[in-house]
């Protein structure tokens, strides 16, 4: 009776289940010190895939798929994305000769932060770049003023803590693929229609109390 009832509650998770990606996702300024520029990265593509209770049921598999990454890279994903979202478990049904069912995570993507936020359109995911660099290109727009950087090279390593030599490196690879320019004195972001105004994000400033839970309403069945 109770693996019956798990099975159910599993079938439900399913039918409740989505992997539509949506046009654009927010990420608050305060993630910019949580996660590290390929979780940040990440994370921007998980949010990508939330469904109306702004939930997001993905595999790592799933998620190594969309960011272009091996599965064993994302080993420690679950550890990053626990300091920036709640993580709940839930069964899944698998095929397997003694096991019926997994257990999985579900991520419960923030509400947007009163503080400050950028928006990206689902195309970022498009562009030629390696993860890592993407991730830094989010931490700079989170960082900049009206798309501009005032910083010289070695202001923006300390700013966001990484290596001095890499940032030049980003910067170039950036620049090579037209989503910045280089000054002396400072950086200018061209992101163009990949940052949309926060104006026009869909998603939601606070947690409604009714959709505001971990998982949506489920009807148990107790028929055989």
């Amino acid at each position: 009776m109770f693996n019956q009832l798990l099975m159910n509650i599993a079938k439900q998770h399913l039918i409740n289940r989505t992997s539509i990606r949506t046009h654009n996702a927010t990420i608050n300024k305060s993630m910019l010190n949580a996660l590290n520029e390929p979780d940040l990265y990440r994370f921007f593509c998980l949010s990508l895939y939330r469904n109306i209770y702004y939930n997001v049921r993905l595999r790592i598999e799933d998620i190594a798929k969309i960011t272009g990454e091996k599965k064993g890279v994302l080993k420690n994903f679950n550890k990053s994305m626990d300091t920036v979202l709640t993580r709940k478990k839930y069964p899944s049904p698998i095929n397997h000769p003694v096991y019926e069912f997994t257990m999985r995570s579900l991520y419960k993507i923030p509400a947007m932060d009163y503080k400050g936020f950028i928006t990206l359109s689902h195309k970022f995911t498009q562009v030629k770049l390696s993860v890592k660099v993407k991730g830094y290109y989010i931490k700079l727009l989170l960082i900049a003023e009206n798309n501009t950087i005032p910083l010289t090279n070695i202001g923006i390593a300390n700013k966001l803590g990484i290596s001095k030599n890499t940032v030049p490196q980003y910067n170039i690879e950036l620049f090579q693929a037209g989503l910045l320019k280089l000054f002396p004195d400072r950086l200018e972001l061209t992101p163009n229609e990949l940052l949309i105004s926060n104006d026009e994000a869909k998603q939601k400033k606070e947690w409604h109390p009714i959709t505001g839970d971990l998982l949506p309403n489920i009807t148990l069945s107790f028929n055989k």
